[in-house]
């Protein structure tokens, strides 16, 4: 795998990282900016991206995206 550009390790250990955090106080606001990520860079840039987030970020964006679904969804 080729390295990282500057904003893809930014994105990657800074923003995405800090996103997470700050979720909790306004998930609204994070999910708009994981999609304003997603319509940012190019969808090789994406798995790039998310290829070079740690487990836990991952799973953090995950949860971020899941909490959007009507709760019908995953109640049961």
């Amino acid at each position: 795998m080729t390295d990282l550009s500057d904003e893809e390790r930014w994105f990657a250990r800074e923003y995405f990282p800090m996103l997470i955090t700050e979720s909790e106080s306004s998930p609204d606001d994070a999910i708009e900016y994981i999609a304003e990520v997603a319509t940012r860079v190019t969808n090789t840039e994406n798995r790039r991206i998310l290829h070079s987030c740690t487990p836990s970020v991952r799973a953090g964006l995950l949860m971020i995206i899941l909490r959007c679904l009507p709760t019908e969804i995953y109640s049961d």
